[in-house]
């Protein structure tokens, strides 16, 4: 088991050396620096992720199991956040666990590119070994840095302003997404991106780039004295959500929907990409995949995220999540000689129905725990969230390595594999809402010493 003197010397300093209080007045200085490092995290992910990386690890030679195996691998690799948020309950090294993790993720990810990149001219299609082995280190660190974040996050936002400042967050970031990501999806098509790998090399170098300049500016926003506790033991810590009655509704609804919305979900872009052409036309793809979903949370992030201050967690995470779970109806009528109307109009529905409904859950899972607790609640929440997750696109990559390449015809429509996938997944998804009716509201009432512990 881990022990304190195995924590790292530099850690624990660097934790004790930035711990301040937080006073009111820098707070609209810190949301704006939240604003600002979001749209350039969101960049940095949407840039070497999504349809740009899909495009870049099928010119390598990716094949459908081994996207699955990717994704899965990925899945599995959010346990590390349990570790993590023991660590933070032990040592209170928050922000400085934050920033070491993180950097490695994003690394280690352009590590992965590079390093594929480099072998495909020599070794062929083996060079996705080496690709995917790379990648699921990185997602591995990424998930590290996730339970101290949102910890700070919650010590820092007042509770009351927590879903206003959430929408008002998600509406910057997508403008900000909207004039970096369509441009560039512009440019790509007129360069011929989608068959250039060279080119692609050169859109992960500027993503990098904005990804670790976020990280560094965001490393400026203080981190308040968080509450540790040295007796604190691994399994017990863990245990603690599991047993929580009042939030393990929360964890059987997420295993739920995140198994059906990876089932179809996780590997969407791919059919995407390749079966409607996506990857001979990025600025179309950019507009409806990007900036459709971009310019719903734009125009009503603000409001959907006071939505759920005034509505209440319960409301707004049923109705997002049914809003949500219907798109992949719209990829199955979506047809390769136009797709765009029925990917943008998912597009808008997904937008709106993921913006409302993680800014539900977010406030759940930060404000459901007790004092000192959200980061081992994140931790297990994602966690248990990904056991699941991992079976959906490990199900759905062997499903269509076996059934990829067949076509079936019903009523003069062709089915493929992927469709049936995206059936399954909607029906998955809309059974899971009918979980959502157990998890009972976080509580209104401020506990002693809210708005957080960061706060004078």
């Amino acid at each position: 088991m881990l022990r304190l003197r195995a924590i790292p010397r530099l850690l624990l300093r660097d934790a004790r050396a930035q711990s301040k209080m937080v006073y009111p007045w820098e707070l609209p200085s810190i949301m704006r620096k939240h604003i600002l490092t979001g749209a350039m995290g969101t960049v940095y992910f949407v840039l070497l992720s999504g349809m740009y990386l899909v495009t870049f690890g099928n010119g390598i030679g990716m094949r459908y199991w081994q996207w699955g195996l990717l994704s899965g691998a990925s899945s599995f690799a959010l346990l590390f956040q349990l570790l993590s948020a023991y660590v933070v309950s032990r040592t209170g090294a928050r922000k400085s666990l934050w920033f070491v993790a993180a950097m490695a993720g994003r690394t280690l990810r352009i590590v992965a590119i590079t390093a594929a990149f480099g072998l495909h001219s020599r070794f062929g299609s083996r060079a996705t070994l080496v690709f995917i082995v790379l990648l699921v280190l990185a997602n591995a660190f990424e998930a590290i840095a996730v339970p101290p974040w949102f910890s700070w996050l919650a010590d820092i936002i007042p509770r009351d302003e927590h879903g206003r400042f959430m929408g008002r967050r998600s509406a910057w970031i997508a403008l900000a997404n909207v004039w970096i990501v369509v441009p560039i999806g512009f440019a790509m098509d007129r360069l011929g991106g989608g068959s250039n790998l060279n080119l692609l090399m050169l859109l992960f170098g500027f993503g990098s780039v904005l990804g670790i300049v976020d990280l560094v500016i965001h490393r400026t926003i203080p981190d308040p004295p968080v509450k540790r506790s040295r007796k604190a033991r691994f399994w017990g810590e863990v245990a603690r959500p599991l047993k929580d009655r009042r939030f393990r509704p929360w964890l059987i609804f997420n295993v739920l929907w995140t198994f059906g919305m990876t089932l179809g979900g996780s590997l969407a872009t791919i059919y995407f990409v390749e079966n409607l052409g996506i990857r001979r036309n990025f600025f179309g793809g950019s507009l409806v995949l990007i900036l459709v979903p971009l310019a719903a949370t734009a125009v009503a992030g603000k409001y959907l995220g006071t939505l759920v201050d005034r509505l209440g967690v319960k409301r707004t995470l049923r109705w997002g999540h049914m809003f949500w779970a219907t798109i992949p109806l719209f990829w199955i009528a979506a047809k390769p000689q136009n797709p765009f109307p029925c990917l943008a109009a998912a597009a808008l529905i997904g937008g709106i129905g993921s913006t409302i409904a993680l800014n539900a859950a977010v406030k759940l899972i930060t404000r459901t725990p007790p004092s000192g607790r959200v980061p081992m609640y994140v931790a297990v929440s994602a966690c248990v969230g990904s056991l699941a997750g991992a079976m959906g696109p490990l199900l759905a990559g062997l499903f269509l390595h076996a059934f990829g390449d067949t076509s079936w015809s019903l009523g003069g429509l062709t089915v493929v594999g992927f469709h049936i996938l995206f059936l399954a997944s909607f029906v998955l998804r809309m059974s899971a809402t009918l979980a959502i009716g157990a998890i009972p509201e976080p509580a209104k009432a401020a506990e002693p010493g809210d708005p957080g512990p960061g706060h004078p």
